[in-house]
């Protein structure tokens, strides 16, 4: 297996240069795609990895177009998997060993266009097996994409821009006969959002949990992108479809009832329904927010 990775950097962090090198020295090539719109502090740090290459334009294009980006380019660098990271996820060492001992083990592999891991945020653990099913859900960050398929399937969906972009690949995997694997027994270190420990009315505000909250521009992708789904998926009859409205109603039930930013939340909620009722799709425009 020729094996390719690729990560996605926004405004990069300290600790990116860490989760880059828990995977680095098991790919044979490392795209790097920096979305960030100013100069770069990080690219710098990369000079040393002799297998990387860096790309910035210094133009925030997303998650799908870098995705599709990517897989141009190992496909034209002649490899057969491609390993896709977000700039928060890491390998606990060893894990990675186990994912593709586990993976090569697989007699369906030829059949399956992308593997992918459980996760926990900010957590990494390792069961014994290679414990695996079947899941439309497949988040980006540590899975490997089957080139070949691939080139079936077709591209990533770049009207997504972000979020969803992933899920809505897997189904048309599903819909073009291929499997799209999850792997229990590694879980894959990925931070979802922005970790708060809070009450919420249903108690009253007496009993605080610890709830996973993102930023309300993110939940704009979220009530946009499913909506697109949904529509783009209605005269197919693909039960799991149905799915992404439930994550979705979890995702924004937990957001009104834990975050400290409701008002903010909903109006890019509104926002993200209107873009989609109005055939809006790609980047969000903040000259067009409805105040």
């Amino acid at each position: 297996m020729k094996i390719a990775g690729a990560v996605i950097l926004f405004h990069p962090d300290k600790y990116c240069l860490g989760n880059i090198h828990s995977y680095y020295n098991h790919v044979e090539k490392l795209y790097i795609f920096d979305n960030t719109e100013t100069e770069s502090l990080f690219s710098s740090e990369l000079d040393d990895l002799s297998k990387i290459v860096y790309y910035q334009d210094k133009i925030n294009k997303g998650l799908s177009k870098r995705l599709n980006e990517a897989c141009r380019l190992a496909i034209k660098d002649g490899f057969d998997w491609l390993l896709t990271m977000d700039q928060d996820s890491s390998f606990q060492e060893g894990d990675f060993i186990k994912y593709m001992d586990c993976i090569k083990k697989n007699t369906a592999i030829n059949t399956v266009a992308i593997f992918g891991l459980a996760y926990e945020p900010n957590k990494s653990a390792s069961l014994a097996t290679c414990q695996f099913e079947e899941d439309i859900r497949l988040i980006t960050s540590g899975s490997l994409l089957n080139l070949q398929t691939f080139k079936k399937i077709g591209l990533f969906d770049e009207a997504l821009f972000i979020d969803l972009v992933d899920h809505d690949y897997c189904i048309r995997a599903i819909a073009e006969g291929y499997k799209t694997i999850r792997y229990n027994n590694i879980l894959l270190a990925h931070r979802l959002g922005n970790t708060v420990y809070n009450a919420s009315i249903k108690s009253l505000f007496l009993i605080k949990k610890k709830k996973e909250i993102h930023s309300p521009v993110r939940y704009y992708y979220m009530v946009r992108n499913t909506f697109y789904l949904i529509k783009k998926y209605e005269n197919q009859n693909l039960p799991h479809v149905n799915q992404l409205r439930a994550d979705l109603n979890t995702r924004l039930k937990i957001a009104f009832f834990y975050s400290r930013n409701i008002w903010q939340i909903w109006k890019y909620v509104r926002l993200g329904y209107h873009d989609y009722k109005s055939n809006k799709m790609g980047r969000i425009d903040d000259a067009d927010f409805l105040v």
